[in-house]
């Protein structure tokens, strides 16, 4: 087994101020690059819905299907990063980070029920074969793929290791592979009039945002579900191996409330000759948790061990 560690470096004493201070950079910086996206996505979401119908193309329809699932997402992703700057209170004793995570299975939702739109869809085209426009489909799906490229440009520059922000940049991944697959079937389409292509790449894209969407919820399901970030027999090899005086480690639970916000309590086992290592060892074990995994909110439990 390999453990993976952090190799980042935070002062204990002033975690908590700089994990505020840092969270608020990146919210303030995100919301401004997500409320320009979301503008965007949203007026070529109409333009692209109005066309799918004109010119009577699956395709296009479920790449706009898509786009407002992204614009939705945009929307859901931004409002949670505003929930989530709310100061703790008596009842939300952790704040309101989670709301990332939540926002994040919920566009996991919404992208793996828009691929089930798009089978459908693409099973009644299939039994019912149309005709479509392809010279208008290439226009606007080329409109949608320059928005996506734009969108993209934009959210790169946002935190991609929070996964509220991930689930967004993916809604936004999915709608430019959607429209080059369009793009591409419509110029086919367009000098050979094989008009059942245009639902095989529909099936395609289901494919592929349905495997997206699979990740998505696979990681916020576990956040929310309280899955640890880390193998925790990891952790207790790291202490055992750093501090010889510690005779075991148990109970040890890890979990995460958003990005790099990670919380864990166990039981450390001293020998009772080694009593006034009760404080030194809180201290240090805190310091090597904070230091190799940014664990930096921990509660550790002295124990000693029975002659």
């Amino acid at each position: 087994m390999v453990c993976k560690y952090h190799n980042t470096h935070h002062p204990i004493s002033s975690h908590s101020h700089e994990h505020s201070h840092e969270h608020h950079h990146h919210n303030t910086s995100d919301k401004k690059l997500l409320s320009i996206s979301f503008a965007i996505t949203f007026i070529v979401m109409i333009v692209e819905i109005a066309g799918g119908i004109y010119v009577n193309s699956l395709a296009l329809i479920s790449d706009a299907i898509h786009m407002f699932t992204h614009a939705f997402a945009l929307g859901l992703s931004l409002f949670a990063l505003i929930i989530s700057t709310k100061e703790i209170n008596d009842q939300k004793s952790f704040g309101y980070f989670r709301a990332e995570v939540l926002a994040a299975f919920i566009n996991g939702l919404t992208i793996a029920l828009s691929v089930i739109w798009i089978i459908y869809e693409a099973i009644v085209r299939f039994l019912n074969p149309q005709e479509i426009l392809a010279s208008g489909t290439i226009m606007i799906a080329a409109l949608g793929l320059v928005v996506n490229i734009i969108t993209g440009l934009i959210l790169l520059k946002a935190d991609h290791d929070n996964i509220n922000i991930k689930s967004a940049f993916l809604h936004m991944a999915a709608d430019t592979f959607s429209s080059v697959a369009i793009i591409f079937g419509a110029i086919i389409i367009y000098f050979t009039q094989f008009y059942i292509l245009d639902t095989i790449l529909a099936l395609v894209v289901a494919v592929v945002i349905a495997k997206w969407a699979k990740g998505l919820l696979s990681d916020s399901v576990h956040v929310l579900l309280e899955g640890s970030p880390y193998d925790v027999s990891c952790i207790k090899e790291a202490i055992l191996a750093e501090f010889d005086y510690i005779e075991d480690i148990h109970d040890i639970h890890c979990w995460e409330i958003s990005h790099n916000y990670y919380y864990l309590t166990c039981h450390v086992v001293l020998d009772r000759s080694n009593e006034e290592f009760y404080n030194k060892t809180i201290q240090e074990v805190s310091e090597l948790l904070e230091n190799r995994f940014v664990i930096a909110h921990t509660t550790i439990q002295i124990e000693y061990k029975e002659n």
